[in-house]
């Protein structure tokens, strides 16, 4: 389901820097949506611990996140690619274009990981 802007108070991003893909979508958001972005680091044991709801996968550096952040101050979590649909009520209408782009490339990231990953355990 989209969102609307005027529901949303605030998107926050969380994002592993380290991967490059990764920091490169978050850092492509705050300039698609029509609401403020924050972008934080699933490093951040602050952040984590002001955000019980974080998803384990994003506290432990495996999976990027989005909250929403309603009106009332509450936080909805979107692990991976569930964000994109969900953020899209808040893309400005010019922006829909690169935001097309972007998502594109957050699910060329996420297929990458998951390919890394499975080599990975098979050693």
């Amino acid at each position: 389901m989209a969102l609307s802007a005027a529901h949303i108070r605030e998107v926050l991003v969380v994002h592993d820097a380290a991967c490059g893909l990764c920091a490169g979508v978050a850092h492509a958001i705050p300039g698609l949506l029509r609401v403020p972005v924050r972008l934080r680091s699933c490093r951040d044991p602050e952040f984590a611990e002001t955000h019980p709801g974080l998803p384990a996968s994003t506290r432990a550096c495996r999976a990027p996140a989005v909250g929403t952040v309603a009106a009332d101050g509450s936080v909805r979590w979107r692990p991976g690619l569930r964000a994109a649909p969900a953020l899209l009520g808040l893309v400005r209408p010019r922006a829909l274009p690169r935001a097309v782009a972007v998502f594109a490339t957050a699910g060329v990231a996420t297929a990458r990981r998951r390919t890394w990953r499975t080599r990975r355990e098979d050693h």
